[in-house]
């Protein structure tokens, strides 16, 4: 492929380039965003599962209090 072919092929990516996902287009920005997916659905379990011991710690204080 001739240079001004790859220049005109390069701009099309020109979205993915200016994002700061270099050179190697819109599948390898794809993989990113189901990392960055998996992360986030990782944080939100964590977070879940921290409201739900506050909750039980909640409910059983006078319990918990009681055995003191």
């Amino acid at each position: 492929m001739a240079a001004s072919q790859w220049a005109r092929a390069f701009d099309g990516d020109a979205a993915a380039a200016s994002s700061g996902n270099m050179a190697l287009g819109p599948c390898s920005a794809a993989g990113s965003v189901s990392r960055a997916m998996g992360s986030l659905i990782k944080k939100r379990r964590k977070r879940m599962r921290k409201k739900k011991h506050k909750k039980m710690l909640r409910r059983t204080r006078h319990q918990r209090q009681r055995g003191k």
